[in-house]
């Protein structure tokens, strides 16, 4: 009876985390690339992209917001730099968290 229920219960769980994963949460890749995007934005898409960070860094892993900190500041160092290509950069690579 009791491996049933631990069987019972190891399947909710696995069918549990493909719904949870579809419902909108970044990966933490794409969590720390949107953050890249938001080094490199400005305007509407800077606003665009901070309120998605806030609502997808709630249960991030402190090394994944460090990464995504990290990423942030060095393309707003390359932004500071080139502007021209960290709007190259922004429309080729970053429309995908800006719909």
């Amino acid at each position: 009876m009791k491996i049933l229920t631990l069987t019972a219960v190891v399947l909710t769980a696995a069918a549990t985390v493909p719904a949870f994963a579809a419902d909108g949460r970044l990966t933490d890749g794409q969590y720390v690339k949107a953050a890249h995007c938001r080094g490199l934005a400005t305007g509407d898409d800077a606003a665009k992209l901070d309120a998605l960070l806030k609502v997808q860094k709630r249960g991030r892993s402190d090394h994944i917001i460090d990464r995504a900190y990290n990423a942030r500041t060095d393309a707003e160092r390359l932004a500071r730099g080139d502007a021209s290509a960290a709007q190259a950069t922004l429309a080729s690579d970053c429309g995908q968290f800006m719909g």
